[in-house]
């Protein structure tokens, strides 16, 4: 067998190789198509879960969500009656497709602006228990010495 020959053949099998290895590798192709079966989809949150966890992470001490006793929209005059008896407070945002407002504040509510929430509208309170922080911190951080057991 001449050189060439030889040469032409080792060729040949170096490019079959070449080519054999070059191949698209369908595990590459299919990882960004989502497969129902096999995706691990995380829970996801409501508009109303979204708001007060935003109340939350902005370390308010005093959490509340008003809503209409009878569990309608919340109206202009209902929120009118909610400004004027919750002018001190930091934050309050309309959730729940206007079926609630969540009030964040860092001063507590004179009693008497409470009482007349009270009267008007469902309270839920999440406000942090007395003498947690009212940021959550996370499962990495080690508390400070005062707070552990």
């Amino acid at each position: 067998m001449s050189m060439i020959a030889m040469l032409k053949r080792s060729f040949l099998a170096f490019a079959a190789c070449l080519f054999a290895g070059c191949g698209a590798n369908d595990n590459i192709l299919r990882s960004g198509k989502s497969d129902p079966a096999n995706t691990n989809v995380a829970a996801t949150k409501t508009s109303f879960e979204t708001d007060l966890e935003s109340m939350r992470t902005a370390g308010f001490s005093f959490i509340y969500v008003l809503r209409r006793k009878d569990g309608g929209v919340i109206d202009a005059e209902d929120r009118s009656v909610i400004r004027v008896q919750t002018t001190q407070t930091n934050r309050r945002v309309s959730a729940d497709d206007g079926k609630a407002v969540i009030i964040g504040s860092n001063f507590q509510i004179a009693a008497h602006n409470m009482a007349a929430i009270y009267q008007r509208f469902a309270v839920e309170n999440y406000s942090p228990e007395p003498g947690q922080s009212p940021v959550p911190v996370p499962a990495n951080i080690a508390a400070p010495e005062a707070e552990r057991p």
